[in-house]
């Protein structure tokens, strides 16, 4: 029986598809997908309100939610569907925590409507998620809160497809044995790595940054697995390029006069800035949209001038009510007019600055110059003018700190918080109240900790790199 999510799962990756189905998937949901399950079924709640207070009060229309057809080998559950006591028709509504629509929704929604087919006269089939541009501002507001988008003629175009590959999807979940099914194309996120991979060689074509679902496929195919095996003058971008250059000389390219420029952009003192942040689907305080993140801890390490030790200033509110005002005042009294702020992947911490300064505009013109004044220390690695073999193709500060600061990275290994979706999840939890209270002290500890090494991390790096360039 091939469901919904079976489909979906098969057009990601037939052998995820396959490994669902006979018991070969590796890893389950993570604790990151787990919490947007748990707080995908609130907006579910809220948005099949919407539908029956608001959207369809007055139809005389009888709802009915995750009624279960089956159509041969295939079964669909639809989210809510109105019945209409007078007539012969259905309406389906689907329901996504998103404030958008993906492509991946309407394959979704075109499977459930050609199952549903079978057994009723389908009218209309709708997506109802959240209004992206909606404002909080005191009680919810329904009407405001949630989209419906018809998407009948959006199906149409996908009918013939969707139908011819379900019948592919249910062939690959039957087969027996499972050669020949089509690995999917990332490793690092693939939750049956073994059926997949299998034993993959250390510096993979998948550790190429950015390269193409066409372009790992026509290596697949021509049997290329390993960068060594790349063939001479393949088409690379030069980043990619030189990416391939380390693998293939074992060591480091390094390229000293553009490094130097970069650090000598910088200005004193340096502030080395990492914010953590949590965005709920439906907004927690007013001003907020849905998704929108709300920044509750800074760190900040402040160098003064050359050769001189970095101080550590910091901030974790974890009480009731909006933190971002509270942190940007404090931050405002630890950040001077002048010297660069350093940080690792800007458009984050420039887009929360954008938003902090629309929430706060008595201190907009505060937080659009730190905008003015970042520098993205990570940009030394994404453009190339640092590429060592041993990060993979990746230019994440976890994949750079091994290998140029390796004395380092052990601190990471012994922390209770060690990423920042287990920092989003803590503060959450902290915030509903679902941690006994003789436990947050503790939780604090860690987190402020956690999120200290990311800016001593940032401040090691720019100390390793200084010495490279000396």
């Amino acid at each position: 029986m091939i469901t919904k999510t079976d489909f979906l799962l098969f057009l990601d990756s037939p052998m995820h598809l396959w490994a669902s189905k006979h018991g070969e998937l590796e890893i389950g949901p993570s604790p990151m997908d787990q919490h947007r399950m748990l707080k995908g079924k609130e907006i579910e709640a809220l948005a099949r309100q919407f539908i029956q207070e608001h959207h369809l009060s007055g139809s005389g229309a009888v709802l009915e939610h995750e009624t279960t057809i089956t159509d041969g080998n295939f079964q669909a559950r639809a989210d809510t569907i109105a019945r209409y006591p007078d007539e012969n028709f259905i309406d389906i509504y689907e329901i996504k925590s998103s404030n958008s629509i993906d492509k991946q929704d309407r394959y979704d929604v075109a499977f459930q409507r050609i199952v549903y087919e079978a057994c009723e006269i389908v009218r209309n089939i709708f997506i109802v998620h959240l209004n992206k541009e909606y404002v909080l501002q005191g009680a919810l507001d329904l009407d405001e809160l949630f989209i419906i988008e018809l998407m009948n003629e959006e199906i149409e175009k996908l009918r013939l497809e969707v139908i011819t590959r379900r019948e592919e999807a249910y062939q690959i979940a039957a087969q027996e044995p499972r050669g020949g099914i089509i690995a999917c194309y990332k490793p690092d996120e693939c939750p049956c790595f073994t059926l997949c991979h299998g034993e993959l060689p250390e510096h993979s074509i998948y550790d190429i940054p950015r390269l193409s679902r066409s372009k790992k496929n026509d290596l697949r195919t021509q049997g290329v697995l390993i960068i060594q095996d790349l063939p001479v003058g393949y088409p690379l971008s030069d980043h990619q390029s030189r990416c391939v250059e380390a693998v293939k000389a074992g060591e480091p390219l390094i390229n000293i006069p553009s490094i130097k420029d970069e650090i000598d952009k910088l200005e004193y003192p340096l502030y080395f800035l990492d914010y953590e942040s949590y965005n709920p689907g439906i907004p927690m305080f007013d001003g907020y949209r849905p998704y929108q993140y709300i920044v509750f801890q800074y760190s900040l390490h402040v160098v003064d001038a050359p050769e001189r030790e970095s101080l550590h200033h910091e901030l974790l509110i974890t009480d009731d009510g909006d933190p971002g005002l509270r942190l940007v005042e404090h931050l405002s009294d630890r950040i001077g007019p002048t010297g660069s702020v350093i940080v690792w992947h800007k458009t984050f911490e420039m887009g929360r600055n954008r938003e902090m300064a629309d929430l706060y505009r008595e201190h907009g013109g505060f937080l659009l110059n730190i905008n003015d004044r970042i520098y993205d220390l990570k940009e030394i690695f994404s453009k190339g003018f640092y590429v060592h073999p041993g990060s993979h193709g990746s230019a994440s500060i976890k994949k750079v700190l091994p290998v140029l600061v390796p004395e380092f990275e052990r601190h990471y290994e012994s922390m209770a918080i060690s990423d920042g979706e287990e920092a989003m999840l803590v503060w959450e939890r902290i915030l509903s109240g679902s941690v006994p209270s003789e436990q947050v002290p503790q939780l604090r500890r860690e987190m402020l900790s956690y999120c200290k090494l990311d800016t001593l991390a940032m401040v090691e790096i720019w100390k390793a790199l200084k010495r490279i360039i000396s």
